[in-house]
């Protein structure tokens, strides 16, 4: 075994962290894996870094080499390690929350290989913040909707507004401890410039029409009139949906908005 899966084994042990692939709690233990996850950010001594489910540290350990990090972790037995190993280290925010109820403070890059059970979640959340880029490892089964150039879900579609997806690499079970029941992917994100359809799927509550007014009104410094009006204009089928409210989109409706709106 390597060193950084040695001390991971030894500290879900000694914490008594049942390892629960339910919740999604496995704790990367690969150091060649970490460490291509750490170089694909290509950190620079100016960026502020996220991570979500940071765990016992590992992200942190080289993230703070060469930038301040931000680590968020649930679990107050990893919380309490992860005070006591950075509580000294001007590199290192700890904060105890849970990832998908709190404000995040600004970051401008992403590391994280969160629980899988939020990942989903976690990355509807993360679109409504404006940074550059982030790297994570998620289930094939998100992994694939995010990465295919072919056939889109509602859920991939939606993603697709705000990022651009690439793979980095294939990640197997045995890179994880425990071992989850999944293979996984290493892909990078990189935020697409703010735009109406940006704007549109950040008001996912409101019906299609007054998310359109409103993006426009925020993309292009628009009054609520000249955004009726420039409504009003839209083809028909954009027009005949916009009772509907845009977290209830189909997929097909959410490409001809998007094509519209390019």
């Amino acid at each position: 075994m390597t060193p950084l899966k040695d001390t991971i084994i030894k500290l879900v042990k000694d914490f008594g962290i049942k390892g629960d692939n339910e919740n999604g709690q496995n704790f990367l233990v690969d150091e060649d894996t970490l460490a291509k996850e750490i170089g694909s950010a290509e950190l620079k001594e100016t960026d502020t870094v996220l991570d979500i489910g940071a765990g016992f540290g590992s992200i942190e350990t080289e993230a703070r080499k060469i930038c301040h990090i931000i680590a968020v972790e649930k679990e107050i037995k990893c919380y309490s390690y992860l005070i006591d190993k950075y509580e000294l280290d001007p590199n290192v925010e700890i904060i105890n929350a849970d990832a998908l109820d709190m404000v995040y403070p600004k970051f401008n890059k992403i590391i994280s290989n969160p629980p899988y059970n939020i990942a989903d979640r976690l990355l509807e959340k993360i679109s409504f913040y404006d940074f550059d880029t982030g790297v994570m490892i998620l289930p094939n089964t998100i992994a694939q909707q995010l990465l295919s150039k072919k056939e889109d879900t509602v859920f991939s579609a939606v993603q697709k507004i705000f990022f651009d997806f690439i793979e980095i690499t294939e990640v197997t079970k045995n890179a994880f401890y425990p071992v989850p029941r999944v293979t996984s992917r290493m892909i990078k994100m990189t935020k697409k410039q703010n735009g109406v359809m940006q704007e549109i799927f950040r008001r996912r509550e409101m019906t299609l029409k007054n998310a359109i007014i409103n993006g426009l009104i925020a993309v292009e410094y628009k009054t609520k009139r000249e955004g009726r009006t420039e409504f009003s204009g839209i083809p028909d089928e954009i027009k005949n949906i916009g009772y509907k409210e845009v977290k209830k989109l189909t997929v097909n409706e959410i490409k001809m908005v998007a094509d519209y709106f390019k």
